[in-house]
């Protein structure tokens, strides 16, 4: 048995953290995220949805309220699919981490899955919390299908179960991105599809 998970990226964020690096910081969405949003859900609305998650963060939150609201289902909160942690890289922009950290960014560009900031999170520590979770949720959910509002990171962990790891740092995920995946109770999961909107990779 498999669970069908709906795994969608929040829409676009205010335009005062879009030069900042936030990772797992709860920043607002802007007004075309809100819409990203929505027109997620609206893709969504012939789909059969039995459980709703977000990741608690308000990002995250408003898109699953969208995509609950008209099947009068609560959002359950899932934390453990958060965005990656970025730690002492944290509200920084990426001028001042240059100057602060020199060099750090472009080594973690190179080699994401194993480089990490001063407490923050390597992509392969992202990676295993990600996997536990939705495994968890498929496992809940054998059988029906979930609509999960999750982060790029957390999106591209789970083309990395589905597709490997290097694979999945091919793939742009633009905001509101909507992934099908099948996620089995045993084995790894299969990408059905991807539906990518205009929006933006930010």
């Amino acid at each position: 048995m498999t669970c069908r998970i709906q795994l969608i990226r929040h829409g676009q964020v205010h335009s005062d953290w879009r030069k900042r690096i936030y990772g797992c910081l709860d920043v607002p969405l802007s007004e075309q995220g809100e819409a990203e949003a929505r027109r997620a859900a609206e893709f969504l609305a012939e789909v059969e949805i039995d459980e709703v998650y977000s990741t608690g963060l308000s990002r995250s939150a408003f898109g699953a309220e969208c995509i609950a609201a008209s099947r009068n289902l609560a959002v359950q909160a899932e934390p453990r699919l958060r965005e990656i942690e970025r730690g002492a890289w944290a509200k920084l922009t990426f001028d001042e981490l240059e100057q602060q950290f020199p060099g750090a960014f472009a080594a973690w560009n190179a080699s994401p899955w194993d480089q990490k900031p001063e407490g923050g999170e390597s992509l392969d520590e992202l990676l295993v919390r990600v996997t536990q979770s939705l495994g968890a949720i498929a496992k809940h959910n054998s059988g029906k299908t979930v609509a999960i509002v999750a982060h790029r990171h957390v999106l591209r962990c789970a083309l990395a179960c589905s597709l490997g790891k290097a694979e999945s740092l091919l793939r742009i995920i633009p905001t509101g991105t909507v992934l099908t995946l099948d996620w089995p109770e045993v084995g790894s999961p299969t990408l059905v599809s991807a539906e990518c909107f205009d929006s933006v990779d930010n």
